[in-house]
């Protein structure tokens, strides 16, 4: 079996063929995904995100090249599309406005079912799923359209992971969400991803969520893969970011800024926590300097 979960190979998308809108999604993309990391996808709106996304699971068919889960082509014999999307489950971007059941265990229960499992293992997986992202199970019988905007999220990404699917695809998780919601999704897919040492691939515009949850980084441009590397070593870039519209993390820029006022900080320091180890033995005087 292939050492990638997930691969394009001279990928190339167009929408709007035939008619004055032709757009170029993706340009002749070559993209590994290693198995078992969280590995993050950035880049401004229309920089060829969301298709690679649908690609993933078969929802989308490249024009030229070809995409494989574990090294069979989606569309082939042993990676069928039907195959493809228990394979790679897709959360979309706002996924609670896809609910539509009449109570939570019916709403997470609906991919299991489609895959043919017995109500016992229906009923475990629903459990299980439910315990991953984080869900009381006295809502199982409460209607989802009942919920917070937070509990409905993680409905609607139980419902993928009820399926048991090897690679896990979510296109921004945490839009809308305050900030404790965002902590508490983020939470529970690193700590789902822990725990079953799955493949997770990830699309947010937050780059303080992407320092501190993914191992790498992959960064899209105008439908080009410009820059796959490990997140520490993306975010050193920060001058190539900026120059086509991303950003490093907050406190990235807040560290840089003590560096400049004399405070003796290293560089690459990229989340709240890096930061605090740094900072607590200058505050407590551990350099002779406070």
């Amino acid at each position: 079996m292939s050492e990638y979960a997930i691969s394009f190979q001279g990928v190339s998308y167009r929408y709007g063929k035939g008619t004055p809108f032709l757009k170029t999604a993706l340009e002749k993309v070559d993209l590994n995904i290693k198995k078992g990391i969280i590995t993050g996808i950035v880049g401004h709106t229309g920089s060829g995100k969301s298709t690679l996304l649908q690609m993933m699971n078969g929802l989308l068919e490249p024009e030229e090249g070809q995409v494989l889960l574990f090294g069979e082509r989606i569309g082939s014999k042993k990676m069928t599309k039907r195959k493809a999307a228990f394979t790679a489950g897709l959360v979309f971007q706002y996924p609670e406005y896809q609910l539509f059941e009449e109570t939570v265990h019916k709403d997470i229960a609906y991919g299991p079912k489609n895959m043919g499992l017995s109500q016992e293992e229906i009923d475990e997986r629903v459990g299980e799923a439910m315990r991953f992202v984080g869900l009381s199970e006295n809502l199982l019988e409460v209607s989802p359209f009942d919920l917070s905007g937070g509990q409905k999220r993680r409905v609607a990404i139980a419902g993928i992971l009820a399926m048991r699917p090897q690679i896990l695809v979510l296109d921004e998780p945490a839009a809308g969400l305050d900030p404790k919601g965002r902590a508490e999704i983020f939470g529970n897919i690193y700590n789902y991803q822990k725990r079953t040492e799955s493949t997770v691939i990830i699309v947010s515009h937050s780059m303080d969520d992407m320092a501190k949850y993914t191992k790498e980084l992959v960064v899209m441009h105008e439908g080009r893969l410009l820059m796959h590397d490990q997140t520490r070593t993306v975010f050193l870039e920060e001058d190539l970011l900026r120059s086509i519209g991303l950003d490093v993390p907050g406190i990235t820029l807040v560290m840089k800024r003590l560096r400049e006022l004399g405070m003796p900080l290293e560089e690459g320091i990229f989340t709240v926590e890096e930061a605090r180890s740094a900072l607590l033995p200058l505050l407590k005087g551990g350099d002779g300097h406070a």
